[in-house]
């Protein structure tokens, strides 16, 4: 690309022939001045005038006519070294011609010296021909010259050249730099329009990912009060479903208490009212599991545990089943079957949804239940000669209340949620299921998951360590891919619940659970981790356990939290036991029972007058009810504060007490009883609608610490950190 001409560098090096000028004017004045004390001064200020003129004309004209002034400016020297020789007589003169010959070297060209060398030899030689018209030299001076004039082309030539060199290439480089920012300009406005459309759609990015921000509200919203509600009313079908099935239950059970037999037909019919009650109830179940999951509230509580003994029980609760319709059951399940570490309330409930749904459908033939272990994984599959499952009903078989796409809503026993909430447990566990079938060939539903979760490092990495290691150099890159990161973090946690809890996030961090702070202590020894967090059971331990765990770790992150335990808040508060509605007589007395003390005067808390004479009832006609010792005393109260005042008046020996009662809830029952000396040691079973399972755990304090602390800069920092995720979507 042609380049302008000021941008280009010269193919040799030149000087300007101004600083010559300017010698030659200042050597005339001196030569003006000089010639005073010389002979024959009027030839000096020729000399002198000459020359200051010929310095301004070279000053004045090297702009205009550069390559006149330069061989001026060379030709001016030779000129002032001859007048010098011929006014002044000093034969040594004729030396300093070598410096009009290095002058155009610099002025013009290496060649126009050369040429200015040879006319300066042909003049010196023409001073040295004996006889001819100059020859005033003597031969060993004019020898001199001609050794001093080459000898300084000489020493020229050979500075010359290396700089030449260096020139051309400087001048290359150049031009390749010139089209480098030419083409770099070319781009520039490719660039800045392309940064006008990035900014453009910057900008749209922007109003979108607000719009998506505004739409997940929405939609987290709509989920928090769609849970919300199916929890609202699960939990109120409760209770009108323990009203039926515990009247019901005292109908079957003991029909004496009505005073006549109840007729045969009716009796069955209240047996039919029985079991589809415990169906709705179970529905109501499910719907509350499918809520949590959806919700990714659904904890996990994992443990080693043995799959051939969870099949084992789910085929007794359907056995009864395979037995009246005269099926075979086969169970497959090798010996040497790893135990797999999962939640075994959750898998066996898997378990029961397929072997049931099997035995529901299944008409004649069999059954067959298989487990195989193959890798890491394994695969437990349900198998029966029903009339199997076209591939239409096969697409849609895992959706909510989905039994088949001709008739979703036929009535085979089932909630249609069972599958659905199998697949919700299945995944949580990281695994899978699925369905294969035909119609008319029977069905196979099969679900595989994970035998551990990943393994923890189980030695130190000095194992890879030797004295006899030698290094070789790599003599190529490494292909595999990066390992994901993953912060480690050891938790400390003496109830056991927050590791659990905190699986649904384990992709984001590596937990590793420990009881103690001994034991994380222990952990920490051998492998390295980010952060210590501590669970303190309640706020009153926060500050002692950080300090006892900054004993412990002093160079690491200590967080400390109070998450109580979920499922043991009952006792924790100072209950005995915690029963969900619908409850049975069996399952009242059974609690009863299990307090292992004689119960003869009982205090009934509820606020629905109903359940108060349901309760009333089933403990009146129990087992212990109806003892000859001594007759059993039930007294009743409809909310907190009459329970309170009643049990100072006339203290019983066992409280059941519900959790939502008007005023003062069943929870500050609890509280104002156990601050009481007198009342601390009367036992309390909580009888309530609201399963506890489905309370979410929540921290109520959180205390972070570092070493000795930590600077104000990094108080600002974790202020504007922890601010953010509060702020952020639960």
């Amino acid at each position: 690309m042609d380049q302008p001409e000021e941008l280009r560098l010269a193919p040799e090096l030149h000087i300007s022939p101004r600083p010559v000028g300017i010698g030659l004017a200042v050597l005339g004045i001196v030569a003006t001045n000089a010639g005073e004390f010389l002979p024959e001064r009027p030839i000096g200020v020729v000399v002198g005038l000459t020359l200051i003129a010929a310095g301004l004309f070279i000053w004045s004209s090297s702009a205009r006519w550069p390559r006149l002034a330069a061989w001026l400016a060379v030709g001016a020297p030779i000129l002032l070294v001859l007048s010098l020789w011929a006014w002044l007589r000093v034969p040594s003169v004729l030396s300093l011609l070598a410096i009009p010959a290095a002058l155009a070297v610099a002025l013009i060209s290496f060649p126009a010296a050369l040429t200015v060398a040879a006319s300066e030899t042909a003049i010196l030689l023409l001073m040295l021909v004996p006889g001819g018209p100059y020859s005033n030299v003597a031969m060993t001076d004019g020898v001199v010259a001609l050794a001093a004039l080459w000898g300084t082309m000489a020493a020229v030539y050979g500075l010359y050249q290396p700089t030449q060199q260096f020139n051309q290439w400087l001048t290359q480089y150049s031009v390749r730099t010139q089209q480098a920012v030419a083409e770099v300009q070319a781009r520039r406005a490719e660039v800045e329009q392309m940064l006008a459309e990035l900014a453009h759609v910057n900008r749209q990015l922007a109003l979108a990912n607000d719009r998506m921000v505004m739409l997940r509200t929405i939609a987290e919203e709509a989920q928090k009060s769609k849970a919300a509600f199916v929890a609202k009313v699960s939990h109120e079908f409760r209770t009108p479903l323990n009203m039926i099935i515990g009247l019901i239950d005292l109908l079957v059970e003991t029909p004496e208490v009505y005073g006549e037999a109840l007729p045969p037909p009716l009796f069955e019919d209240l047996k039919i009212v029985h079991r589809n009650c415990e169906h709705l109830s179970s529905m109501v179940n499910d719907v509350l599991d499918l809520s949590q999951a959806e919700a990714g509230r659904l904890a996990l509580r994992q443990e080693r545990v043995s799959l051939a003994g969870i099949i084992d029980d789910a085929v007794t609760v359907v056995g009864s089943l395979v037995e009246r319709k005269g099926l075979s059951l086969v169970i497959d399940v090798p010996p040497d079957l790893p135990l797999v570490y999962c939640d075994p309330t959750r898998i066996r409930q898997v378990v029961l949804n397929l072997v049931s749904n099997a035995a529901r459908f299944t008409e004649r033939g069999s059954i067959t239940i298989r487990a195989a272990h193959q890798d890491e994984w394994v695969t437990v599959s349900v198998i029966d000669t029903g009339p199997g499952i076209t591939p239409e009903d096969a697409t849609r078989i895992f959706e909510p209340f989905c039994q088949g796409m001709r008739n979703p809503w036929r009535d085979q026993g089932g909630s249609g949620l069972g599958l659905t909430i199998s697949k919700q447990f299945i995944e949580l566990h990281g695994g899978r299921i699925w369905l294969e079938s035909q119609p008319g060939q029977g069905a196979t539903f099969a679900f595989r998951i994970p035998i551990s979760s990943p393994l923890e490092p189980v030695a130190s990495p000095g194992r890879w360590i030797s004295e006899e290691f030698r290094w070789v150099e790599r003599t190529s890159r490494p292909t595999l891919q990066p390992a994901p990161f993953r912060p480690r973090v050891v938790v400390c946690d003496e109830t056991g619940e927050l590791v659990p809890a905190l699986g649904r996030w384990a992709e984001q961090a590596e937990l590793v659970e420990t009881r103690s702070l001994p034991q994380a202590a222990e952990d920490l020894r051998q492998y390295p981790a980010h952060v210590l967090l501590v669970n303190a059971v309640s706020p009153d331990r926060l500050w002692s356990l950080a300090d006892e765990a900054h004993r412990v770790a002093p160079d690491l992150p200590i967080v400390t939290c109070c998450v109580p335990p979920r499922l043991d808040r009952a006792r924790a508060a100072g209950a005995s036991d915690y029963l969900v509605r619908p409850v049975t007589q069996a399952q009242l007395w059974a609690a009863i029972r299990s307090l292992g003390k004689p119960i003869h005067r009982i205090l009934v808390v509820d606020d629905d007058p109903d359940v108060r004479q349901l309760l009333r009832r089933m403990l009146l006609t129990g087992p212990g009810g109806k003892s000859d010792q001594k007759p059993m005393e039930v007294d009743t109260a409809a909310d907190g504060e009459e329970a309170l005042a009643s049990l100072r008046s006339n203290p019983p020996d066992l409280v059941l007490l519900d959790v939502v009662l008007p005023g003062m809830d069943g929870w500050q029952v609890l509280a104002q009883k156990s601050q009481d000396a007198t009342l601390r040691d009367i036992p309390i079973i909580m009888v309530s609608a609201q399963d506890r399972a489905e309370q979410q755990l929540r921290s109520e304090a959180f205390l972070a610490t570092l070493g000795e602390g930590m600077s104000i800069r990094h108080l600002l920092q974790c202020t504007l950190g922890v601010s953010a995720t509060l702020f952020s979507p639960a």
